[in-house]
């Protein structure tokens, strides 16, 4: 026992001979009758609390609920495990279990036999994170890129650092190469990190800040088109230079509320998600 090795020598351990005993309770000598372990009624009721969860998240958490039952179930090799599982889950939501059955390519089969009477609880907005009352509101301790290289408007980028470290959040400067971008004013801006070691995954938000000759670098250079086309799908909110304007429209960055120049209302943006933007991103179930 670790317990043991440790030399605690006091607090509870386990019964050597049965591994376990039913501890006396603070009036043992109070007690009358049987002591039983029974479970409530309420305990075979496998489907409740999970319909509740499911119809209380927003659409968009929906889709993603259905998007990871599809991932997860399209890597089991036993049919007979999807099926099973696909019949469960129309006791969750039959729409749930249509998505599912439709991503994965198989029939809704009839729903599995429930134990207790499925209940239709009050739903729960505390539930959700979109739309909630915990969503965020704001920048605070997160980490905000931004993308430069030789040429970048030092006055453009010193701005942008300033309004994202004013806002309780952190910039990130990355760049080509880690020793830095020389900037329009001949000053050398040294980097926090390299692009090829930097996808824009780890930030919370990107600042496009190219000027005309970095980004036509950086148009033949895979992992900068990857860093914005992964920020665009993964739904962030997008500030970028007019100048690099080739490299989002080789990325596929198309216009929307989360897209804007460096001079448009990027901190209250970057609070956010663009879920609207998913549907033309990836096919979700």
């Amino acid at each position: 026992n670790s317990l043991d090795m440790a030399g605690e020598v006091t607090g509870p351990r386990e019964c050597p001979v049965t591994g376990f005993e039913t501890s006396p309770g603070r009036a043992a000598e109070q007690e009358q009758g049987d002591k039983l372990r029974l479970r409530p009624e309420s305990f075979a009721d496998h489907y409740s609390q999970a319909r509740m969860f499911y119809r209380s998240l927003a659409e968009a958490e929906q889709a993603h609920v259905a998007f990871a039952l599809v991932f997860e179930l399209s890597k089991v090799g036993l049919e007979h495990i999807r099926v099973r599982t696909v019949a469960n889950l129309v006791n969750v939501d039959p729409d749930l279990a249509q998505r599912v059955a439709d991503g994965i390519g198989m029939p809704v089969p009839k729903a599995s036999k429930a134990a207790a009477e499925v209940q239709d609880l009050d739903l729960s907005p505390a539930l959700r994170i979109i739309d909630g009352p915990l969503e965020p509101q704001d920048i605070v301790g997160r980490s905000i890129a931004i993308f430069v290289a030789d040429g970048s408007d030092a006055a453009a980028v010193a701005k942008m650092t300033k309004a994202i470290e004013g806002a309780g959040a952190r910039a990130v400067i990355v760049a080509p190469k880690v020793g830095g971008a020389k900037m329009s004013d001949g000053s050398l801006l040294k980097a926090d990190a390299q692009l090829a070691a930097y996808p824009s995954v780890m930030a919370d938000a990107v600042v496009i800040a190219l000027s005309k000759e970095g980004t036509a670098m950086l148009l033949k250079e895979g992992a900068a088109v990857q860093f914005v086309m992964d920020a665009f799908a993964h739904l962030k909110a997008i500030a970028a230079s007019d100048e690099a304007q080739p490299l989002l429209d080789k990325a596929g960055v198309e216009p929307d509320d989360g897209v804007m120049g460096l001079d448009g209302e990027f901190i209250a943006a970057a609070a956010k998600r663009y879920w609207d933007r998913e549907p033309g991103v990836r096919m979700l179930p």
